[in-house]
């Protein structure tokens, strides 16, 4: 498979009493991979690609008998990181047209 991929998987289960605990997790995954033919030989065959994968987990599946709860994992971390790069990419844009207009006014 080539491109961007999206997939939620389950781990393996724990079993605690008569509760069974299963972790999930979504990974990002993006696959590009190429084959080929070299022209001197047909036997000699090329190949490359790149590969890269993130995942992050997303919740905790309670198995009992008197039902099934799923309890969502909040990534604080990533919350932060994110705010942070938007920041990053806000602040300098909005200092740069306020001098520029600091500037315009004098």
């Amino acid at each position: 498979m080539n491109g961007f991929g999206r997939e939620v998987i389950q781990g393996q289960p724990l079993r605690v009493g008569d509760r069974e605990i299963v972790p999930e997790a979504e990974v990002w995954s993006f696959r590009a991979k190429r084959m080929g033919l070299n022209d001197n030989s047909a036997y000699a065959a090329s190949g490359s690609g790149a590969w890269w994968s993130w995942s992050r987990p997303t919740a905790l599946i309670e198995r009992a008998p008197d039902g099934e709860r799923r309890i969502p994992i909040i990534d604080v971390n990533l919350q932060l990181e994110l705010a942070l790069i938007i920041a990053a990419l806000v602040l300098p844009l909005v200092l740069t047209i306020f001098t520029r207009w600091a500037n315009r006014a004098d």
